[in-house]
């Protein structure tokens, strides 16, 4: 058994060594935008964490989850077996993180109507120029599904001063082959951004090949007073299904020990296909910048799993309008947004027309104030009031049809004060909301009420230097939580539940060629109350949450061309997913993974890397359920995550 406590005196360690700096100089302000408003990090009330370019090419990870998941406070678990896939959530939420996680790109949502785990694929880690992350907030700003806190992955595009073109080739293990080609061309108005990308690979398990297909274009017209930016984006993945490993010591019966890399699915498949077309528009206005942000989403997706089969199409608009001004030494921002979707569902054993049909609207606007009133002190008010209009039809004509309109508020106060110079305070109150999905609402008896969550948080940040320490610590105290209760194997309002923990993230420069930087989590997921299938919920853990996460991170510069990045990743014990009544004697395992990178500039042009991640060749499964109902016994499922890889990518810049 894997004892953190190494771990996370290793983590103390870095922050000790931060601590004994003597250098006081503070690093230039870094302003984010993952809550949609352009602010310096060091005025804002909230937990954030900014990945620079820099941190992403030290790092080991090959996609944007798993550059994640070293995040404090951030787990990623994957049952699909797919490479650019991975469930991202943020503050102990488990199976629902991917709808209380707000994932953003460029400040356009990515998080469609649905349950599915947001498309990343398409986003190359040598593309993204930084990635927000600001926990625990974003419910005044973006409306529901904001309670675990928003991540915003901006990439490189706009206005450069030179034209260029990017060009990657990567191969690894598992047959992996991928190109990612980025072109860029601008005038002193007209830029002009286009991407495409191809990947296919057999990945770790049998029948678990994948093949994704990305392309882009955007352009960019400057004028004196503004912007104008339109895009258009496609994404398709073709999926093979490999399935569980099923365990069940009572029969002796262990796939996952004996073949962790077999399958007893070998013809179930699944495809996505993605498009989205937008517009965002910035304009000088009366002293402030007016912004429009419009959307157009259609998304299909289409399962065989065992011959059951699933269809889905959902359209999506969405759109804003925001008004931003400084007035004197404070800001206000005020807007209005909407979202106007439908989806259609079929599934069977055979795909006969639509037998579910869900639209949703929602109407919301909002207004958010930073008020500087004293040298070093700031305070933010926000509040957000939305409308949001549901109708459930079945088609079949064998259940019933639902419609309800209900009106929601979101709110947030908080309060940040510089103690002295480095060093800040924080605390926040507020309260967030999420609506359930299409998905959601299709199979159940009645309509599921909004999820509401009153929220809490204390923090202190610390920074001089290249060194930096940060501290916080949560609570969510949520009502009428939205769940799949597999003891009752329909979509329920939970009683009352709650989220807490402290994230502590650490940072230091141990010498010109050496950085350290760790992070350890403590969370914990409860349900406060509740009966479902005849079980006294009260008291018990939320399944697939544990409670310690930790990372290390050491990066090494032997020359200015050459860069080391060395990662440690911890992830405890955790509840398997249908165990809501904490029956099972079996929790899926901890483990620890070790992943390394080595990346040389050649010359100005050209770049090579080779990262190893797994590097001890692991066993072990990031997603488990437990497959009766209930006993302390029995069979489980195990989805075996991939053993030790290897890849290495060629790199062109002109």
């Amino acid at each position: 058994m894997f004892n953190y406590k190494p771990l996370a005196a290793l983590v103390a360690l870095a922050c000790a060594q931060a601590a004994l700096a003597a250098e006081v100089t503070r690093l230039d302000e870094v302003v984010v935008t993952a809550t949609r408003v352009a602010d310096k990090a060091s005025e804002l009330p909230a937990n954030v964490t900014v990945i620079t370019a820099a941190d992403i090419a030290s790092s080991p990870a090959r996609t944007v989850q798993e550059l994640l998941s070293t995040v404090a406070g951030v787990h990623v678990f994957n049952s699909s077996g797919s490479t650019t896939g991975g469930a991202i959530d943020l503050r102990g939420f488990g199976m629902t993180g991917i709808s209380n996680t707000l994932i953003l790109v460029d400040g356009v949502k990515q998080n469609t109507n649905d349950l599915a785990v947001p498309n990343l694929a398409g986003i190359p880690l040598q593309a993204i120029e930084r990635i927000e992350v600001v926990r625990g907030s974003g419910a005044v700003a973006y409306g529901g599904g904001t309670t675990g806190g928003v991540i915003n992955i901006i990439t490189r595009a706009g206005f450069k001063d030179q034209p260029s073109v990017r060009a990657s080739f990567t191969a690894g293990s598992h047959d992996l082959k991928q190109l990612d080609l980025a072109v860029h061309q601008a005038s002193a108005q007209v830029a002009l951004d286009a991407y495409v990308q191809s990947m296919t690979s057999d990945n770790y398990r049998d029948n678990n090949a994948e093949r994704n297909d990305n392309g882009g274009l955007t352009a960019t017209w400057r004028h004196e007073a503004g912007d104008v930016r339109v895009y258009a984006r496609s994404s398709n993945q073709d999926l093979r299904l490999a399935g569980s490993r099923k365990v069940n010591p009572l029969t002796g019966l262990d796939e996952f020990g004996q073949d962790t890399r077999g399958t007893s699915t070998p013809n179930d498949y699944a495809e996505t296909r993605t498009e989205n077309y937008g517009l965002q528009a910035r304009q000088e206005l009366a002293g402030g910048l007016l912004y429009l942000d419009v959307v157009k989403r259609h998304k299909s997706t289409f399962s065989d799993q065992s011959s059951y089969l699933d269809q889905r199409h959902t359209d999506e608009l969405n759109s804003s309008m925001r008004y931003e001004r400084e007035m004197g030494s404070h800001r206000l921002a005020v807007g209005v947004d909407g979202v106007d979707g439908d989806s259609d569902v079929a599934s069977g054993s055979s795909l006969p027309s639509p037998t579910t049909r869900i639209k949703q609207q929602q109407l919301g606007v909002f207004a958010d104030a930073l008020l500087r009133p004293f040298a070093g002190s700031t305070v933010n008010l926000g509040l957000r009031k939305q409308h949001v209009d549901e109708d459930v039809r079945d088609l079949s004509g064998f259940a019933n049809s639902y419609q309800k309109q209900q009106e929601l508020n979101a709110w947030q106060l908080g309060v940040r004060q510089v103690l002295a110079q480095g060093l800040d305070v924080y605390a926040r109150l507020g309260q967030s909301f999420r609506i359930a999905s299409a998905d959601e609402q299709a199979y159940v008896t009645s309509l599921l009420v909004p999820q509401t969550s009153h929220d809490k948080e204390l923090g202190v940040a610390w920074q001089q230097g290249g060194n930096s320490l940060r501290a916080a610590y949560f609570r969510s105290d949520l009502r009428n939580e939205i769940h799949f209760n597999r003891l009752t194997f329909s979509n329920v309002n939970l009683d009352p539940t709650r989220r807490q923990g402290v994230e502590l993230e650490g940072k230091t420069q141990l010498a010109p060629q050496w950085q350290l930087n760790g992070n350890l989590t403590w969370q914990q997921a409860k349900f406060r109350s509740g009966v479902a299938g005849g079980v006294d919920l009260a008291g018990n853990d939320v399944p697939m949450v544990p409670n310690w996460l930790a990372n290390v991170g050491l990066t090494w510069l032997p020359q200015q061309a050459t860069r080391v990045g060395l990662e440690l990743q911890y992830v405890g014990k955790q509840r398997l997913d249908n165990d809501q009544a904490n029956q099972f004697a079996t929790r899926l395992s901890a483990y620890t993974l070790a992943n390394l990178k080595l990346i040389h500039q050649y010359s100005k042009h050209v770049d090579v890397s080779l990262a190893v991640n797994n590097v001890f060749d692991k066993r072990y499964a990031s997603y488990g359920i437990r497959s009766g109902a209930t006993g302390s016994s029995g069979q489980y499922e195990l989805y075996p995550a991939s053993g030790r890889t290897m890849q290495a990518s060629l790199t062109l810049s002109y």
